[in-house]
């Protein structure tokens, strides 16, 4: 039984980022732009531009009102001195989010959250094209951390021996946002996986990153699940407790609320209590990936 600290894992992700940068010799610039006055989300915001900084980028970070950020985004796009964008969400926690992150130019777009870049998620198309020729295309942060964590921690096979890295694997995953949960779910049934997904609005399960109507519930899809992933905000939700699971399951929770009972960490196999240092560091992945494909 392990709880696992991401953050040594994140700090292999940074150096070899930061070793990408100098290898660039340039200092991309990084706008980044929060409109609360959430302290944690300040907090989190603050650390972020700590870390570009440190790792050679120059993050300038705004703090602004909600109404004047439509303005702002679209002033970052037009500056061709600007590299990169990230904003901290939610700002209006409704489908105005959606319009914000979409009204950022692909070719700036950090955590990859805009349609262009869910677009190629959704049609596994890998490739863009750039005035350099083909590149690889870009994933959204937070899945891609899961991700990569879950490779780090030897849980998700190995794709080396000519099959899908998580065939015969069952995840389940509480949250279906656009961003984090539909991505991540498509992610991992395109490597092999069977994914049960829910939201609000009820399960669906992944297969090859086609959803199907299920009438799965939540106790079935966990008494089964060797990965389990939540991201629920909030303290609504029914914590996960260890009789709903297997003692052998690994579980991720990537909300800013925990989502588990105290109890599963000391029950299960492998315990993951956040990922956001993780995402720092494949948003500075993508911010790299993103200045030698469409900067440089």
């Amino acid at each position: 039984m392990m709880s696992v600290d991401p953050a040594p894992i994140a700090e292999k992700y940074l150096e070899a980022s930061k070793a990408a940068l100098a290898r660039t010799g340039a200092t991309p610039t990084i706008r980044g732009f929060i409109a609360t006055a959430d302290k944690p989300s300040i907090a989190y915001a603050r650390t972020t531009r700590q870390t570009f900084n440190d790792a050679g980028f120059k993050y300038e970070l705004h703090q602004l009102q909600r109404l004047e950020l439509e303005a702002a985004i679209e002033e970052a796009n037009r500056d061709e001195n600007v590299h990169g964008i990230f904003i901290y969400f939610p700002v209006f926690n409704n489908q105005q989010d959606d319009y914000l992150r979409n009204l950022v130019d692909y070719r700036k777009d950090i955590e990859a959250g805009s349609q262009y870049w869910t677009r190629k998620l959704f049609s596994n198309d890998r490739i863009v094209e750039t005035d350099h020729g083909p590149k690889k295309a870009l994933l959204p942060c937070t899945p891609l951390a899961i991700v990569k964590l879950l490779t780090e921690l030897g849980e998700y096979g190995d794709a080396a021996r000519g099959t899908p890295p998580l065939t015969g694997k069952r995840v389940a995953i509480f949250n279906r946002s656009e961003v984090i949960g539909r991505p991540l779910a498509l992610m991992m049934s395109n490597d092999g996986a069977e994914v049960f997904s829910f939201d609000v609005n009820g399960p669906l399960r992944f297969e090859r990153a086609v959803a199907f109507e299920t009438d799965i519930d939540r106790a079935a899809a966990l008494k089964d699940a060797d990965i389990v992933i939540t991201g629920v905000p909030g303290h609504h939700f029914e914590l996960v407790k260890p009789e709903e699971i297997r003692s052998d399951a690994v579980c991720v929770n990537f909300s800013s609320d925990q989502n588990f009972d105290d109890r599963v960490a000391e029950e299960v196999r492998l315990f993951v209590p956040r990922v956001g240092p993780m995402t720092v560091a494949m948003c500075m992945r993508n911010t790299i990936r993103l200045y030698e494909n469409f900067h440089r």
